[in-house]
């Protein structure tokens, strides 16, 4: 499973938020990400006092064993 981690950091606290996306495209280019990022922290979606921190897509394989239920 791929997922998109979109990171932003508090500059006064450190705290951070992280929005993930399910699924990203494979088209997806690093100036989009940021473009998008960036309207997220236009638009209020991220709060005050956020900035951009780290985008990454990451890739997940499982190797189930066995379930029992």
């Amino acid at each position: 499973m791929k997922r998109l981690f979109l990171d932003f950091v508090n500059q006064a606290d450190g705290t951070r938020r992280r929005i993930t996306v399910p699924n990203p495209s494979d088209s997806l280019t690093s100036e989009q990400v940021a473009q998008a990022m960036d309207m997220l922290i236009s638009l209020g979606a991220i709060p005050s006092g956020y900035v951009k921190d780290r985008a990454a897509i990451v890739e997940t394989t499982t190797n189930e064993f066995f379930d029992l239920f």
